[in-house]
């Protein structure tokens, strides 16, 4: 009995001692500043500091599991890092070309000899990026009778975070403007015209984005005409149809009318040549020849003339008759002229 109350009380010293012991021994600090968001496909570098003079066993675990252990460049790996891990500096870790599998809850400790344990955990996301972002509407066709219009915002991948803005401004949801599915539907409530102009959508994660606009029209309606029936309507149409049909009906006509009596003009016999006169020898004389007013010549009119010639003496004119009024005048050479044809 002796020998197990000296056994209990060796016991229970050790353990004493070794309370004491921890409760003396400095607590070791373990900081990042490690960004946790990353792109797949991307290396992962989780960096971690911390101050210690001897060699560290560190520990890193993902979900409760263990992923790699590390002491003094030892490293054991679990299968599902295996050739995709390392360790690097004084125990951070690397992990190559990342998958979506390898977002989680991350930890790590570090345990020096003589120190106690200390830890760190945070979360790390794996996002893809951003792709095919576009903007649809529905109803396509929009007036200011219709109840609402939604814009629905989609990405192929990457979505995460929607915002909306219209022509290059940020869009204030209130009043006509609501979001719904997480923002990436926005509907405006009652248009009016108002409501047209360019909106663009913008889909981001923490490591990719990506937007698209489209152009909405709100149509409306003429006052001066949104009251007439649709016989009105009708009848206006009808008249402004028959009154095209008149007006060519008319064009023929007076076209037809203009083309006849230029026909008839054609068709009209010339004109009667000019009056000539007949001389006493004979001969007639066109009324373009200055003989043709000679006061000696006998007149005689009809409608054409025939060639000929006709003798005309120096007396032979107006102005020597009055001049010299005898009835024989001295001879002189007598002079031929030549009748034209009229």
């Amino acid at each position: 009995m002796e020998g197990c109350a000296a056994l209990r009380c060796a016991l229970l010293c050790a353990t004493l001692l070794l309370l004491y012991t921890g409760q003396e021994a400095a607590a070791i600090t373990v900081v990042s500043n490690s960004s946790v968001d990353f792109l797949v496909g991307r290396n992962i570098s989780l960096s971690i500091s911390y101050t210690s003079n001897q060699y560290a066993v560190v520990t890193w675990n993902k979900d409760g599991s263990m992923l790699v252990t590390w002491y003094k460049n030892i490293i054991a790996s679990s299968p599902t890092l295996q050739g995709r891990a390392d360790i690097i500096g004084n125990g951070s870790l690397l992990i190559y070309n990342s998958t979506k599998s390898d977002s989680g809850n991350y930890s790590v400790s570090v345990a020096p000899p003589g120190d106690l344990t200390g830890s760190l955990s945070f979360r790390v996301n794996i996002y893809d990026p951003v792709t095919n972002v576009s903007v649809s509407q529905s109803p396509a066709a929009v007036d200011e009778t219709s109840p609402a219009v939604n814009l629905s915002c989609s990405a192929s991948s990457g979505g995460m975070t929607y915002t909306w803005m219209r022509e290059g401004q940020s869009l204030v949801i209130n009043g006509s403007y609501v979001t719904l599915d997480g923002g990436r539907i926005l509907q405006i409530n009652h248009p009016n015209r108002t409501h047209s102009g360019n909106y663009s959508c913008n889909v981001s994660n923490p490591v990719s984005w990506g937007d698209a606009m489209r152009f909405l029209n709100i149509s409306f309606s003429d006052p001066s005409t949104s009251s007439l029936s649709g016989g009105a309507i009708a009848g206006i149409v009808i008249g402004a149809v028959g009154g095209v049909i008149l007006l060519i009906a008319l064009i023929i006509i007076v076209v037809f009318c203009v083309r006849k009596r230029h026909r008839e003009r054609e068709k009209k016999p010339a004109a009667p040549h000019k009056d000539a006169i007949r001389t006493v020898s004979g001969t007639t004389l066109s009324p373009d020849d200055p003989a043709y007013f000679t006061m000696n010549n006998i007149m005689y009119r009809s409608s054409s003339i025939s060639m000929g010639s006709y003798i005309m003496n120096n007396g032979d004119n107006t102005s020597d008759y009055f001049r010299n009024p005898s009835p024989n005048p001295p001879p002189n050479p007598p002079k031929v002229k030549h009748a034209t044809q009229v």
